[in-house]
């Protein structure tokens, strides 16, 4: 055959086979419907629904989900359709497909084996890539039932873990979520509260790199939902439990919680309590012209937390759910800082002055929230209404004081200081939410709006001496307030649309409009800011079959100051150390882009981010006053190109083992000329968590974990490498109902934080130790009955709470 005759032959081949897919998606049409046990009417997953053509041998075939849904596309043509579960026909009917939808609606079949009599195969792979988010199924893990969400977390695809930090790869910021409703925690309460989740409670972990149009806009974070299972049929269950953690100074923990479910009424509690101390060691180098001044500055923290939550839900009817939940968080911090400064001569090294310090910190925090939900089910098709009430407060006493003295030594001369820094600061939100679900044979929507309003009132008290001749003895305060009011209303919408079998979008769009303003009283001063901003989204994802998936995702986001960045009060900790905010502040705009490939448990990612007017702190130290101000302003540009993977998989059947690499680089541009007007350089970290069942009962296991951060640039900071490794080991006792722990973190006592700058020519260098190195023990004892329920219902609670800094 000559060359033009193949490409002729090859032509002909192609456009047939085009010409029989279009026929093929044409005649094609859609049989959905919904499988019900008839005596619980619960949804029956895992059912098989099979089609068996009459004319030939064809079958088609799905297995229902969690929620009973199944749906086919078969050809024109007549079938029977069956239902099996676990080998047995639960139900079988004949149809004449035709090109109209067939909706079967509830179909409910009688089950004689209950789910717990049985051993379901059937699973979800333990890494999913779905059009907008990552799944990674945890109960294929070999920690479904083991441990508790901080362990699931640290061995998820683009997750980090680090002491009390809960990191997303390649963003600043991350917002954590239980069954979608957001957790106001952070840092080491919010490891704390997760450490509460036990790990066979966990369905799924979705990882939203780019959070869809329903969530709000705010923050270059990603967003982490856990979802937690459903609970069992008639049983209540209950966990009490404490730590034991020794760092230089010890701490001690004490957890409990309890679920109940009855018929139409489901309650939910929790009651926690921690007391302890860390330590925290840091020294600072500051590089004048003239002078080099070392500052020694160790503290120790004392903390006594309670916090808590309490959920009700009751079933009004089959469609509508009511449902409340009050927590609250009550922090007490007491700090006890001793500094030193020594200031040297740079030409000669020659030790000139020295700067002794006593700083102590009171801080009482209390956070209380309250949520009404409803949820009303439109149909069993998927259509839902929810709508959300929130009302949110934190009180914050903050009392600094400091007294100190200053010795010159040729002549020998002492002065002194002394200062007060008191603030009352309190947030009131209320936020109103409402979500509708609205699928549709064509695309599946969503839509709906926010109502945001916060409040922020800061009453202050001040007083800074100054160096003075004799020890200072009367505090004469100066009074100032500062308020702050948000309002934030947001409208969304985004539709998902199945383009075949192979191909997936979703578009949405989150308008939101915004009013600020600033009250400051020693200048009579308000400042006013109005503006409205339109942040689409897009995904699409490409599917080629069970083990691939390719996507592509766009997102553009805001982030808004902490509240206690726009206040511009100074707070002095000694006369040459003073923080202050700035009520000009403007939010932050981010672009980002991300291509994601899945295949099977590798997860690879490369993506890039471009955030304009970002604002953060800054040291401005003063070359002829000596004074260091921090500050916070609007000054960096940002873009960020960055490749990150992950693989998790069991080379033995006891050996698990997840590891994470992320390399990007980055460029950061100034746009104050007191910095460089440049700074650009690679980030990259990896890390390994490796879990081992030392028997065949799976009741004694240990845990490896390692990460290492390369030298890397953050803004106009130079950041020094860092590492951590830390084991620990568990032992389940009592049929698996008692667990005790004991984990080594930070064994070498590698993680030293160690970052330089240059601002206003002069050099600063800044290395601290926060008492990671540490020896916890764990002891957890889970109990409850069988024979009665518990649900956990959604809520709806506000990202502003995370702007608090708590």
């Amino acid at each position: 055959m000559h060359e033009r005759e193949k490409k002729f032959m090859n032509k002909k081949v192609i456009l047939q086979l085009l010409l029989f897919l279009c026929f093929t998606v044409s005649a094609q049409t859609n049989i959905k419907g919904i499988v019900l046990e008839k005596d619980t009417k619960q949804p029956l997953e895992f059912a098989e629904v099979i089609l068996i053509a009459k004319k030939s041998s064809n079958i088609k075939g799905t297995i229902t989900d969690e929620k009973g849904n199944f749906q086919l596309n078969p050809s024109i043509g007549s079938y029977n359709l069956q239902i099996i579960y676990v080998g047995k026909v639960l139900y079988d009917i004949s149809l004449e497909v035709t090109n109209e939808l067939i909706d079967l609606g509830i179909i409910e079949v009688v089950n004689s084996q209950k789910l717990d009599e049985i051993t379901i195969t059937a699973k979800k792979r333990l890494i999913q890539r779905k059009v907008d988010r990552l799944v990674f199924n945890v109960e294929n893990s070999i920690q479904a039932s083991q441990g508790n969400a901080t362990d699931l977390l640290a061995i998820t695809p683009s997750i980090n873990v680090q002491n009390n930090a809960i990191t997303m790869l390649g963003k600043s910021d991350m917002a954590v979520m239980i069954n979608e409703s957001l957790v106001q925690l952070s840092g080491e309460e919010l490891v704390n509260y997760l450490k509460s989740l036990r790990s066979e409670d966990i369905k799924n972990i979705e990882v939203f790199s780019i959070p869809p149009a329903k969530y709000e806009a705010l923050g270059s974070s990603g967003i982490i939902n856990i979802n937690l299972k459903k609970s069992k049929k008639d049983s209540w269950s209950a966990s009490i439990g404490g730590n034991y953690l020794q760092r230089v100074y010890p701490s001690a923990s004490l957890m409990s919680s309890f679920n109940y479910n009855k018929n139409k009424l489901s309650v939910t509690s929790s009651l926690n309590y921690d007391k302890g101390s860390w330590f925290t060691d840091q020294e600072n180098y500051t590089f004048f012209p003239d002078e080099l001044w070392n500052r020694k500055s160790p503290y120790r923290a004392k903390y006594e937390r309670y916090h808590g939550r309490f959920g009700v839900n009751y079933d009004l009817t089959s469609k509508w759910t009511i449902g409340a939940q009050y927590g609250f968080n009550n922090s007490m911090y007491l700090l006890d800082e001793n500094s030193s400064t020594a200031i040297s001569e740079t030409a000669n090294n020659q030790l000139v002055r020295s700067l002794r310090s006593q700083v102590d910190t009171d801080q009482d925090r209390l956070i209380h929230t309250i949520n009404l939900n409803n949820t009303y089910a439109i149909d069993t098709l998927g259509k839902r209404v929810s709508l959300n009430l929130d009302y949110f407060t934190f009180n914050n006493s903050d009392d600094i004081s400091y007294t100190g003295n200053s010795t010159i030594f040729s002549p020998n001369t002492e002065s002194f200081y002394a200062g007060i820094n008191t603030n009352t600061q309190k947030i009131k939100n209320i936020s109103g939410k409402l979500d509708i679900d609205y699928p549709t044979k064509w695309i599946d929507l969503d839509f709906g709006l926010k109502v945001t309003e916060s409040k922020t009132s800061n009453d202050i008290f001040s007083f800074n001496s100054g160096i003075v001749d004799d020890p200072v003895l009367s505090f004469p305060l100066e009074r100032n307030n500062f308020d702050y009011d948000e309002n934030v209303q947001a409208v969304y919408i985004s539709g998902t649309k199945k383009i075949n079998k192979f191909w997936q979008a979703k578009l949405g769009f989150r308008l939101e409009l915004t009013q600020t303003e600033t009250f400051t009283q020693n200048t009579n001063s308000s400042t006013e800011n109005d503006y409205e901003k339109l942040f689409p989204t897009f995904y699409v994802s490409y599917k080629p079959n069970d083990n691939a998936t390719y996507s592509f995702s766009y997102g553009k986001r805001i982030n808004r100051p902490q509240f206690y960045f726009l206040n511009p009060n100074s707070y002095f900790t000694s006369p040459f150390q003073v923080r202050e905010g700035n009520p000009f502040l403007q939010p932050a705009f981010i672009d980002n882009f991300e291509f994601n490939f899945t295949y099977k448990k590798l997860n690879s990612k490369l993506y890039f981010s471009q955030e304009q007017d970002v604002f953060a702190q800054i040291h401005i130290p003063d070359e002829n006053t000596n004074l260091t101000r921090l500050t916070v302003a609007n000054y960096i540009d940002t873009k960020r190109f960055g490749l990150s993977e992950s693989y998790t998989f069991s080379p033995f059947s006891w050996w698990e083992s997840s590891t994470f690499f992320d390399l990007n680089y980055v460029i950061f541009d100034s746009d104050i000329n007191i910095t460089e007007e440049e700074n650009t350089g690679f980030n990259s970290r990896i890390s390994t968590y490796n879990d081992f069942n030392l028997n065949k009962e799976k009741t004694l296991r240990c845990n490896v974990n390692y990460w290492y951060n390369f030298a890397n640039v953050d803004g106009i900071y130079n950041n020094r490498a860092i590492s951590s490794l830390s084991f620990a080991i568990q032992y389940l006792l009592l049929n698996k109902n008692l667990d005790i722990s004991l984990r080594a973190n930070d064994i070498f006592k590698t993680q030293y934080f160690d970052y330089e700058s240059r601002v206003n020519g002069i050099f600063q260098r800044e290395r601290y130790y926060d008492d990671a190195q540490s020896l916890q023990l764990s002891i957890t004892y889970k109990f409850g009955n069988n024979n009665i329920s518990v649900a956990t219902k959604e809520t709806g609670n506000e990202e502003e709470k995370r702007r608090t800094g708590n």
